[in-house]
């Protein structure tokens, strides 16, 4: 019973171990007809299969035939010291591309004196304010400007009127006497001897840096006005002229908060002409005359920005 027992277990194991031999052949033989039939036997290989049955790298040939990733040009620097350049420094956007040495951008204050200048042709608005019954000054010249704005000023004039809103062409063009005139008049009335209040601000100013002088400003109020102070800000007739004036062309010239740049007492009833494309940017980017012309490099300016300066 014993060797009986042996043989059938010789028996099985001998069994075993020849399926075992059978199923690695089968497996060899199926492997080499894949690789003879679809490589060298000129059939399709199989995806990711080279013709001697090996693993291809197709990472590679991805790599080689994919189409290089087109160069990006790179945006040309702004110059710092363009136009461009000082306005982006200030978070501001790029301002208009004009000509600052034109004769509407003639700066006037108490750094940049015009001597005894004068505008080649005064234009005396009396006539036509009359025709529209539009109000002005009570002096026998009645409210002259240089001619070049006499028309936009007439034209931002009617349009507060228009609106429904009294207007008043209170003082236009003063020539070097007149405002040496009133300069002391001033001085005395205030108990100052160089027209400047207690922080240093002009609240008049010296014959030659009056901006009266250019002929390219005018005060505007809504009725007459002994005094003319910051209550001209509370009338409807100047919040009308502060969203407006720009599409005319002008600018309010001492805007508040702004007194350290243009070294002047704030007066908004001021309004100065310096073309719509220029007051446009000024306005809307809450800017004063001096801080507009300080972006233009080529404007040779004698005053000092600021209050840090």
């Amino acid at each position: 019973m014993k060797n009986r027992a042996a043989r059938i277990v010789i028996a099985i194991i001998f069994l075993a171990g020849f399926a075992f031999y059978t199923y690695r052949q089968e497996g060899i033989h199926y492997h080499s007809v894949d690789v003879e039939y679809y490589g060298e036997a000129g059939g399709l290989k199989p995806e990711g299969y080279s013709s001697d049955g090996t693993i291809e790298d197709t990472a590679a040939d991805t790599t080689e035939d994919a189409e290089p990733a087109p160069e990006s040009t790179p945006e040309p620097a702004v110059d710092p010291d363009s136009p461009e350049g000082r306005a982006a420094a200030l978070g501001l956007p790029a301002p208009p591309d004009i000509d600052v040495s034109s004769w509407e951008f003639m700066l006037v204050n108490g750094d940049n004196s015009i001597d005894q200048y004068e505008p080649a042709q005064l234009a005396y608005l009396n006539q036509t304010a009359d025709e529209t019954d539009i109000q002005t000054s009570y002096n026998a010249n009645r409210c002259p400007v240089d001619e070049r704005i006499a028309q936009p000023l007439l034209d931002m004039a009617l349009g507060c009127k228009e609106a429904g809103l009294p207007v008043f062409l209170s003082s236009g063009y003063r020539s070097y006497s007149e405002q040496a005139q009133n300069f002391t008049r001033v001085c005395n009335n205030n108990g100052v001897s160089d027209g400047k209040d207690s922080n240093g601000h002009y609240i008049t100013m010296p014959a030659g840096c009056s901006e009266h002088q250019s002929g390219l400003a005018c005060d505007i109020t809504d009725v007459y006005r002994e005094i003319k102070n910051s209550e001209i800000e509370n009338t409807d007739t100047y919040k009308w002229l502060l969203e407006h004036c720009a599409e005319y062309g002008f600018i309010v010239r001492y805007p508040e908060g702004k007194e350290d740049y243009y070294v002047k007492a704030c007066y908004p009833g001021h309004f100065r002409y310096v073309g719509v494309e220029a007051a446009e940017y000024i306005m809307e980017n809450d800017l004063c005359f001096e801080e507009f012309l300080n972006l233009y490099p080529d404007k040779k300016l004698h005053v000092t920005f600021g209050p840090e300066a």
